[in-house]
């Protein structure tokens, strides 16, 4: 059986270092067209921004609803002696 940290730590430095792969792509196209598109690039980043924020919120929420129902299942539970 594979261990799931050492797939864990794996995936997750994969994405690391894809992410510094995309970060310094971006800066090399940004550098090769210069200023004429940077007006464009922060409509763009501003609808990224936009869609992350919601997801951060749909995230949260559904976490708050699964710690209420959580929370209602134990104050209903009958005690265990």
């Amino acid at each position: 059986m594979i261990d799931l940290t050492v797939t864990a730590l794996t995936l997750a430095g994969g994405l690391f270092f894809g992410m510094l792969l995309c970060l310094e792509l971006g800066r090399r196209l940004k550098r090769r067209h210069g200023a004429e598109e940077a007006a464009s690039a922060g409509l763009v980043e501003s609808a990224i921004f936009a869609l992350l924020g919601l997801l951060i919120a749909f995230t949260f929420s559904g976490a708050a609803n699964r710690f209420e129902e959580r929370r209602h299942l134990i104050t209903e539970s009958p005690p265990v002696i």
